[in-house]
């Protein structure tokens, strides 16, 4: 054998030794381990395993947490591209075991005709943590709060949105946060939702121009913390509640 066919024949062998190694390397686990190892990834870090190995590809499809903006999807992209990557995500995405659905859109000036869609699609019974942040005013739907979705939320916040919850909207059992920042809703509509949400712990708001008057329910037994910025228009603040709170 001359020397050539020698190197080849142990580049051949370190190949396949190589190959051994890859294929063994990796244990066999039981697939929810493995969904539960993706989901504490980092979405982009998520994204990219899932385009490398087959069992976090399917594991994708049940990702817990998606976090939708520019930073985490195309930093150096336009909105079109942005509005691209996030349907195509959600498209991909089973809509199954969602806890968190960060959108952020506020960091460009334009405006996304499908988060209507979006919300439809990702806002579904079990979603523990919903924020939203757009760059222009937005009517946001009422539909998508639906008994299951009020059962399981525990953490809101809407950013530049028209948020206008009626009487009809039922109790959020488990909803201990809510953050309202730009937000245009009255001091009665408030009012109504914050006595039908006894979990609360934390409410802010922030630059709401439309309060006049803030009333806090006597039901809110467990509100400990209120921050109220900027909203000028406000005029008094009458708490029912029997538990002190932090301003």
């Amino acid at each position: 054998m001359d020397q050539t066919a020698t190197v080849n024949k142990r580049v051949g062998d370190a190949d396949s030794l190589h190959g051994q190694t890859l294929r063994y390397s990796i244990p066999h686990l039981p697939e929810d381990i493995w969904c539960h190892i993706h989901s504490l990834m980092p979405m982009r870090d998520a994204a990219r395993a899932a385009c490398l190995s087959r069992a976090f590809l399917r594991s994708w499809r049940c990702h817990p947490n998606l976090t939708l903006n520019f930073a985490t999807l195309c930093p150096k992209a336009c909105s079109k591209e942005l509005c691209s990557n996030i349907d195509r995500i959600l498209r991909n995405h089973s809509g199954i075991g969602l806890k968190t659905l960060e959108l952020n859109l506020g960091s460009v000036e334009s405006t996304f005709p499908y988060v209507d869609s979006w919300l439809q699609f990702a806002v579904t019974p079990g979603i523990e943590v919903l924020v939203l942040i757009l760059y222009k005013k937005y009517n946001f739907p009422c539909s998508v709060l639906s008994d299951g979705v009020r059962n399981s939320i525990r953490d809101l916040q809407l950013d530049t949105c028209v948020f206008r919850p009626t009487s009809e909207l039922g109790p959020f059992r488990r909803l201990t946060s809510m953050d309202l920042s730009l937000v245009r809703i009255t001091g009665d509509e408030l009012e109504c939702l914050l006595s039908k949400s006894l979990a609360l712990e934390q409410l802010v708001l922030y630059d709401c121009k439309e309060i006049t008057s803030l009333k806090i329910p006597c039901v809110l037994q467990q509100l400990s913390c209120l921050t109220v910025i900027s909203c000028c228009r406000l005029q008094a603040i009458e708490c029912k509640s029997s538990k002190s709170l932090d301003y």
